[in-house]
C-alpha cells in the first residue's frame, strides 16, 4: 500500500542518496534556512539531496517527472 503525504509549510522533500549505507528517511527542508555561526570543521554530516518526481511511482499529472518536490 503507498501512502502520499502533503505537508503545509514551505520547502522541498529531501533525503540521503541511496548509494550511502547510512539510514535515510525522507524530510520537508524549510525553504528560508538560516545558517548558524559557528567552527569551519568538518564533521562529515548527513548529505541531503533533492528529491524528484518519477511518473508511474507518483501520478503524473500533477506531478511532473523529474522535477523536485516541494
Amino acid at each position: 500500500m503507498l501512502f502520499i503525504f502533503e505537508y503545509n509549510i514551505s520547502g522541498y522533500l529531501v533525503a540521503g542518496d541511496n548509494h550511502y549505507a547510512s539510514a535515510s528517511e525522507f524530510i520537508c527542508l524549510d525553504e528560508r534556512l538560516k545558517m548558524l555561526v559557528g567552527g569551519a570543521v568538518n564533521k562529515d554530516g548527513k548529505t541531503f539531496y533533492l528529491a524528484e518526481a518519477v511518473c508511474g511511482s507518483l501520478p503524473c499529472p500533477p506531478y511532473v517527472q523529474g522535477r523536485e518536490l516541494t
